[in-house]
């Protein structure tokens, strides 16, 4: 007579005939009490995890996917009165999926990092200061509230998924495959007259986006339209598209890219007219920074390169009212850029009222300010205090060390692996700068952007800090071959 131990009981393969049961007994009460839909919702779902269980790095494949295809698309089934977002399904599902690996498989080890304790610090406070403003949060701000935390979660399963330089590669080249797609994506619409875009972006609504003529967005006081794509809104699309340019251009640099060259270069091309056509301004300057970045560090062939591509942007057609857009940000001069001028006013009188945990995630106490600044940093401070600004530039202060300054003393490599690490440690430096001026990095109702900026920094990070240090594939040997 075989014994049942409770080391046995917890193996994955044990667990099969428990979990089968378990999901055709849910998949029929949710059928009979929900809806039709509502059981299969849940058995598609599992059988994703179950997949992601196998190899949990896939996931992380899956959630650049949504975040580039349907970054705000909501799973057209309701569970009660809960929708999840493809999103939320796809960073819960693999963060779901590693932590069982974990706690499950003998032989896997937590892989940590210099910048999880700030993190988590971070997320500390991020907790603490939403329960000082709890008083003015409504049901909809805790929502979103919780798809940030999951969204800075995303950070450790990127670092603990991503362990080896073949991983990391797939994860490059899902990237430059999603943003080419935004991009196209955004340029098709934009070359289509306003009310057929506008009919397309409409037919979204089954996946939760919003309708109506508004979903054609413009310069303001203009009727020159801005490229979205499925973004929603044009900053968001040009902080998107910033992120794969200037992890594009790295990698048409490097000496062992994630994918041929030349496509590389065709990828940039279209990149580059769909960002340039957000006419997105706080985008525009991350990008020269984050190219700036890795023309300073490793790659001269950059300024050129740099150079060329501004002498064609100003002899587009488009160049005209770039330039002129550039100009009026710089100077305040434009009604958008008046209004960030008066924010960045009003949340410094913010912080100076509440300058320890700041006021929370809800409505400001006091009605003569507001909890609004174009400025992730500026914005953090208003919600979180000095004391969360602290703990966010401390991530910052470590992450440079770990992934720009240490590389740089040791000497960059012309490895596989050192070029990925050079690639999205520029992305996060465009970010960072972009952030400047812009909020949604940190925003709560861009928790699309904020699990962009922490997929980044868990990338740089795997490829700075150890994980991703085992034998690379030989070049047209294993280059292909899906891993493990």
């Amino acid at each position: 007579m075989l014994r049942l131990t409770a080391d046995r009981l917890l193996r994955p393969q044990a667990l099969v005939p428990l979990a089968g049961a378990g999901l055709a007994l849910a998949g029929g009460i949710l059928t009979a009490a929900v809806s039709p839909f509502a059981g299969f919702g849940l058995l598609g779902g599992l059988a994703a995890l179950a997949a992601v269980l196998v190899r949990p790095w896939l996931g992380v494949i899956a959630a650049v996917g949504v975040l580039y295809g349907l970054p705000f698309g909501v799973i057209p089934i309701e569970l009660g009165s809960v929708r999840l977002t493809f999103l939320d399904a796809a960073l819960t599902l693999t963060l779901l999926a590693w932590v069982l690996r974990l706690l499950t498989d003998p032989n896997e080890r937590l892989v940590t990092t210099p910048l999880a304790l700030p993190l988590v610090a971070f997320i500390g406070l991020a907790i603490t200061s939403f329960f000082v403003g709890v008083e003015s949060v409504t049901g909809e701000v805790v929502r979103f509230f919780l798809k940030t935390i999951n969204a800075l979660l995303f950070y450790f399963t990127v670092v603990n998924c991503i362990r080896d330089a073949e991983r990391l590669r797939w994860v490059v080249r899902a990237l430059l495959v999603g943003g080419t797609f935004a991009a196209l994506v955004a340029l098709g619409l934009y070359a289509l007259p306003e009310g057929q875009a506008a009919e397309l972006l409409n037919r979204l609504r089954v996946v939760g986006y919003p309708t109506g003529p508004d979903v054609i967005r413009h310069i303001a006081g203009t009727r020159i339209v801005r490229a979205t794509g499925t973004a929603i809104d044009p900053n968001v699309l040009g902080g998107m598209l910033m992120l794969v340019a200037v992890t594009g251009v790295a990698q048409a640099f490097a000496p062992r890219p994630a994918l041929p060259r030349p496509v590389i270069w065709g990828q940039l091309v279209a990149i580059g007219a769909a960002l340039l056509l957000t006419f997105s301004r706080s985008a525009w300057l991350g990008t020269l920074a984050g190219v700036g970045f890795l023309g300073v560090l490793r790659f001269r062939w950059v300024w050129p390169a740099l150079a060329a591509a501004a002498a064609v942007i100003y002899l587009l057609p488009v160049g005209d009212v770039a330039l002129e857009r550039l100009q009026q940000g710089i100077q305040f001069e434009d009604p958008a850029a008046q209004m960030r001028l008066g924010e960045y006013r009003d949340a410094l009188r913010l912080v100076q009222r509440y300058p320890v945990f700041g006021v929370g995630f809800g409505e400001a106490p006091d009605i003569d300010v507001y909890v609004a600044a174009a400025s992730v940093y500026l914005l953090i401070a208003g919600q979180m205090g000095l004391v969360g600004l602290g703990a966010f530039l401390t991530i910052i202060g470590v992450f440079a060390w770990q992934a720009i300054i240490r590389p740089l003393r040791e000497g960059w490599a012309s490895t596989e692996a050192d070029g990925y690490r050079l690639a999205t440690a520029g992305a996060v430096v465009a970010a960072l700068s972009a952030g400047l001026f812009d909020h949604y990095f940190f925003n709560l109702n861009f928790p699309q952007t904020i699990s962009l900026l922490w997929l980044f920094f868990g990338l740089a990070m795997a490829s700075a800090t150890g994980p991703v240090k085992v034998p690379e594939a030989r070049q047209g040997d294993e280059g292909s071959r899906v891993p493990g």
